[in-house]
């Protein structure tokens, strides 16, 4: 190789993000320039190989920025298209390893998130199918930019940041979530589910994690800052300065709890909706009027970027959650091909952060908005109860009695049952009868304890 190939001011950022875009439009088969044929039989990232062939630079696992005088770290990340032809984040972007023995002593501005992820060097590739592409040196690299995080997303990530440090302080690093957080998650981080690192204030070995941005954060900033002529901009519950000193959480439960107790009839009458009719999904639309906004939660910049689900939860006069808490539908084929540590179901609760928009009926049958929370899952109520619904599950799909999952007196936290349009509605079973679908569910008992009832 040439040394022109590695012609760039190594301190300066512009200088780096030029020399990336060299690899536009290439394939990494192509941009490795045969580093690969050489050395037959390397597994390591795609993202290793390019710093080593395109930016001259030996793989490391310092703790300062790859590119160290720029104080640049070079990120290489995929994204596929999903259905309308819509491109999204393949994954979460893993970025530096948590040390959770030094965590607790940092302050987010001098910490070892912030100086090696200040500036990041974004490469995204196309991925796609096996039968489409058999081969992953032939996935096109598509765009090479520079990105820092904008202002308001910034207050978002420190506030991430603080709680996973502060969950470290109270010595529960084995406990960590990316449901736990909003943009910046603690992902697990290892060889294998037995990576396990000591913690500071607790005798009990934690997974080892990394700090990362959720797939959700990935996919807004792909669209919003990468893709030409892709932007999908959404409403957004802020402005630049909002926040204050809330975090984004506060913030929006502010703006919730100003109705607290009022009629819905009276707080459409306050934002100016003139209520003609009740349908079913009613209660999403005072949800999203009380934000001020007019289109549904999940589709603001913020939900769309924490991957923030929201649940419209009706109580009746007695003070009972009627409807238990469904999830999509899963296949019983594929569903016993899945290993617990990385299920579907695993996976969606700890990525997955719910904001509870509870309404209740009073004896006068009017209709009332109570409050909303944000919540995730129990870390002892996933472990647990929901995997012990999940193994018995499998169990049975695979023991052919797929009529017969666990119900809701069979477990306090979660069921199995039909989640399909009729009885036409199926997949097919391992043993090739076709039942009609099913997910789990949560308990609508176990959602009256979670709010509070």
């Amino acid at each position: 190789m040439s040394e022109q190939k590695f012609a760039y001011d190594v301190s300066s950022p512009k200088s780096i993000e030029n020399h990336a875009k060299k690899l536009e439009n290439k394939s990494f088969r192509e941009a490795l320039d045969g580093l690969v044929i050489r050395e037959k039989g390397n597994k390591g990232g795609l993202g290793q190989l390019l710093e080593k062939s395109h930016f001259g630079y030996e793989i490391n696992s310092n703790a300062e920025p790859d590119f160290e005088e720029a104080g640049v770290e070079l990120k290489t990340t995929p994204y596929i298209y999903r259905s309308k032809n819509r491109p999204v984040a393949k994954e979460r972007l893993v970025l530096n390893i948590i040390d959770y023995m030094t965590l607790p002593h940092e302050k987010f501005e001098n910490s070892s998130f912030w100086k090696k992820n200040q500036t990041l060097l974004l490469i995204f590739y196309l991925h796609q199918a096996k039968d489409v592409i058999p081969n992953r040196l032939d996935y096109q690299i598509t765009h090479a930019q520079l990105f820092q995080f904008p202002e308001k997303d910034l207050k978002i990530i420190k506030a991430d940041w603080e709680k996973i440090v502060e969950k470290v302080r109270q010595g529960k690093a084995h406990e960590l979530s990316e449901g736990d957080t909003n943009y910046l998650g603690a992902c697990t981080k290892g060889a294998n589910k037995y990576s396990h690192r000591p913690q500071p204030y607790s005798d009990e070995y934690a997974m080892q994690r990394a700090f990362s941005l959720k797939t959700s954060y990935m996919t807004t900033v792909l669209n919003h800052y990468i893709l030409p002529g892709k932007k999908t901009y959404h409403e957004s519950i802020l402005e630049e300065n909002d926040l204050g000193e809330d975090t984004l959480e506060s913030f929006i439960l502010k703006k919730f709890n100003r109705f607290s107790g009022m009629s819905v009839d009276t707080i459409m009458s306050e934002v100016g909706e003139e209520v003609e009719s009740k349908p079913k999904h009613f209660t999403a639309r005072v949800a999203s009027k009380m934000l001020n906004l007019d289109d549904r939660l999940e589709k603001t910049e913020e939900f769309r970027k924490a991957n923030i689900k929201v649940k419209n939860i009706t109580v009746s006069k007695k003070g009972k959650v009627k409807e238990s808490m469904s999830f999509p539908a899963f296949k019983y084929k594929e569903l016993i091909k899945e290993e617990w540590d990385s299920s579907t179901l695993r996976e969606m609760f700890l990525n997955t952060r719910f904001l509870f928009v509870v309404f209740r009926y009073n004896e006068h049958n009017e209709l009332f908005f109570e409050k909303a929370l944000f919540w995730n899952i129990p870390h002892n109520d996933l472990e647990i109860e929901v995997r012990e619904v999940w193994d018995e599950t499998i169990n049975r799909i695979k023991d052919g009695e797929c009529r017969n999952l666990p119900t809701a007196s069979e477990n306090p936290v979660a069921h199995v049952r039909p989640h399909a349009q009729n009885k036409q509605d199926t997949y097919e079973t391992p043993q090739g009868d076709h039942v009609v679908k099913k997910s789990f569910w949560l308990n609508n008992k176990y959602i009256e304890q979670q709010i509070g009832l």
